[in-house]
């Protein structure tokens, strides 16, 4: 058995995250609250966006604000530090605040995912008086006429705007992300500039899936090719590749004279253990290993996309359902074709999203496939012509 010195010496080594010292022990490190599928924004391509009558026609209820604290409780009760709070759009709740104040004062570490657009003096006061650690905004264009072929309505984009002004006052650590679809394709150069007047983190995401069940979604009409994809990416990796050559060359100048921490050279050097190869390997993060998702109607998910498994933590207890939820995957595997390819090890290849896009875990979909193969290729063709 294992002292406490000998857990204090395992964790100073530096070559395990906190992430895989907890998958390794079954801690349900980080946690997701999904409060509403419901969002004022009527984003084309969304693949978990529920009007009430969606809501009505599954026959089930959103969490009521004392189920989500009760859910809270038992979550943190059991490990869980990292709480995201997201939606649809979170802020649309009407006891959104009462929710997320209880919530805060049990000790989280909260994000908060939103498109911003509701955030104003109200949401101002509440998060500067219990500010989230973290606060992540999707931005889908650069000017109305984007958001309003996007969201359904221009005047989303000014009230985004408006929102970012408030938030970027806030002690948080704010980021912006950007989904790429046909309407805002040729965007990118705008969007981050945009962004970069509010924050110097900005993410884009090129994968756009079909909906889960119960949603309705333009989603397979207006995500890009493969093509259009990887150019997005490897544009904005040189974008950021260019600004860290130039910061690298001003810190080497800098440091030139400074002593070298070879010590710290070769920590930094060491490969990390984030623990991604625990039970169910078939994930190749760590949804069910230390992370989950809590979906508006009370279940617990590994992640948003894998809607059709699901424990009941408010029915069968939070422990309860968190160690039954690997049992989920005993089944599932890896499809042959995906363990045969050369692009097997780079390749976004989960079940979740084979489930999404062909309404099985063990059929290869092609627009994983095609995306994986571009990207590969791509890369290859600047490795050599560096």
């Amino acid at each position: 058995m294992k002292t406490p010195a000998h857990k204090a010496e395992a964790w100073e080594s530096a070559d395990s995250t906190f992430a895989a010292h907890a998958a390794r022990r079954r801690v349900p490190l980080r946690g997701t609250f999904e409060l509403t599928p419901r969002c004022n924004f009527g984003c084309k391509m969304c693949y978990i966006h529920m009007t009430p009558a969606d809501i009505a026609s599954q026959g089930r209820q959103e969490l009521t604000a004392g189920q989500w604290l009760r859910v809270a409780r038992d979550a943190i009760d059991n490990g869980t530090l990292n709480l995201m709070i997201t939606g649809g759009e979170p802020l649309l709740r009407d006891d959104f605040a009462e929710i997320y104040t209880e919530i805060n004062r049990m000790g989280f570490i909260i994000g908060i995912n939103t498109n911003a657009s509701l955030v104003d003096e109200k949401y101002h006061r509440l998060f500067s008086k219990y500010p989230p650690s973290s606060v992540s905004v999707t931005l889908y264009g650069a000017d109305r006429e984007t958001y309003h072929s996007i969201t359904g309505n221009g005047n989303h984009f000014d009230s985004t705007i408006k929102g970012l002004e408030y938030l970027s006052d806030l002690p948080t650590f704010l980021e912006i992300k950007a989904t790429f679809i046909k309407d805002n394709k040729d965007q990118l150069d705008r969007m981050r500039e945009t962004a970069n007047r509010y924050t110097k983190r900005f993410a884009i995401n090129f994968m756009v899936f079909k909906p889960v069940p119960g949603v309705v979604s333009q989603a397979e009409k207006c995500r890009l090719s493969a093509k259009e994809s990887i150019d997005i990416d490897i544009s904005n990796r040189m974008y950021y590749n260019e600004l860290r050559r130039q910061n690298k060359e001003k810190k080497d100048e800098a440091d030139k004279n400074a002593p070298h921490d070879e010590d710290e050279a070769i920590r930094d050097s060491k490969k990390r253990d984030y623990g991604l190869d625990v039970y169910p390997e078939v994930l190749t993060c760590l949804a069910a290993k230390s992370a989950y998702w809590i979906s508006w109607d009370g279940r617990m998910l590994p992640c948003a996309t894998f809607d059709t498994l699901a424990t009941e933590p408010l029915k069968e207890g939070f422990k309860e359902a968190w160690d039954r939820m690997p049992s989920l995957f005993k089944d599932i595997k890896h499809p042959q074709k995906c363990v045969t390819c050369e692009y097997f090890l780079n390749c976004p290849n989960c079940p979740a999203y084979f489930h999404v896009e062909t309404g099985s875990f063990d059929t290869v979909s092609d627009y994983i496939c095609e995306l994986a193969r571009e990207r590969n290729e791509r890369l290859a063709e600047i490795r050599n012509t560096v």
